[in-house]
C-alpha cells in the first residue's frame, strides 16, 4: 500500500476520493499533520490542528462490499481502531458511540467516515489526542485522549494496518461481541434520528448485523441507520 504524507490539506478524504477519480488501482492512504477543511458525517467540520491529532484516509479501488454485510464495516473499524488505542493508552476507558464515533469520558475523541465513490471504498479516521483548544461550537462535546507527547509514527502506522485488516474481515462478525463490550449506548436512553423522524427508547444492543436494537413502548425495534442525537448519561 503507498502511502502519501502531507504537512497541510484540505482533507485528506477529498484526496482519496481524487485518487479513485484518477482510475488508480491499488490501495493507498493519505495522512496529513493537519486540516483546513476535514469533515465528518454528512459534512459536519472536524477540527483538525497540527501536532495534535492523526488524520487519514484510505482508498480502496474496485472494492467490492458485500451488501448483506455492509452494516459491520464500521463497526468493525471502530473496534479495530479502539484496540490500537489501548494498546498506546491501556488505562483508558474508550467506548464506541454506534455507529462510528470513539469517546473517553462522555467527549467525542475519534470519528470514523466510510464513503463510496467511483466504485471504491474510502474509510477516514480522525483522532484527537492531544488537542486541546476546541471551537466554541464544538467544545462541549468534543474531548482528547492524552496531555503527553505521542508515537505518531508508529501510531498512525498500527492504525493503518488495523484499518486495512477491517476492510478485508468484517463480513466475520466475531468481533461484535467485543463492540457490543465497548458500546456507550447499551443500557441508555436515547433519541434516534431518522430523517425527519425520530426515536426515543432504551438501547438493548447491538445485534449480529451492526443494527441498533431500541426497545420502544416494551418493543424491541431494530436499526441499520440513524443518527444518535441524544444520549442519556446516569
Amino acid at each position: 500500500m503507498q502511502v502519501y504524507q502531507y504537512d497541510q490539506v484540505e482533507s485528506t478524504q477529498d484526496l482519496a476520493k481524487d485518487y479513485l477519480k484518477n482510475k488508480n488501482k491499488k490501495k493507498a492512504a493519505f495522512v496529513a499533520q493537519s486540516q483546513t477543511n476535514g469533515y465528518g458525517k454528512r459534512g459536519r467540520f472536524f477540527y483538525s490542528p497540527a501536532q495534535t491529532g492523526i488524520y487519514f484516509s484510505m482508498a480502496f479501488p474496485n472494492f467490492e462490499i458485500v451488501r448483506e454485510k455492509i452494516n459491520l464495516l464500521t463497526p468493525c473499524i471502530a473496534t479495530n481502531v479502539v484496540d490500537v488505542l489501548r494498546k498506546f493508552y491501556p488505562q483508558k476507558d474508550f467506548r464506541l458511540k454506534w455507529v462510528n464515533d470513539i469517546y473517553l469520558k462522555n467527549k467525542k475523541v475519534a470519528g470514523i467516515l466510510t464513503e463510496y465513490e467511483n466504485s471504491g471504498l474510502i474509510i477516514g479516521v480522525g483522532i484527537n489526542i492531544a488537542t486541546h483548544d476546541f471551537p466554541e461550537q464544538i467544545r462541549f462535546k468534543a474531548g482528547y485522549i492524552s496531555d503527553t507527547l505521542f508515537e505518531y509514527k508508529k501510531m498512525t502506522n498500527e492504525l493503518l494496518q488495523a484499518v486495512d485488516l477491517a476492510s478485508k474481515n468484517y463480513g466475520q462478525n466475531q468481533f461484535m461481541e467485543q463492540y457490543r463490550k465497548l458500546s456507550w449506548l447499551i443500557g441508555k436512553r436515547v433519541n434516534l434520528k431518522l430523517g425527519k423522524k425520530e426515536v426515543t427508547g432504551l438501547v438493548k444492543t447491538i445485534d449480529d448485523a451492526g443494527k441498533l436494537v431500541i426497545l420502544t413502548n416494551n418493543e424491541a425495534h431494530s436499526f441499520s441507520s440513524g443518527e444518535v442525537t441524544k444520549v442519556e448519561l446516569t
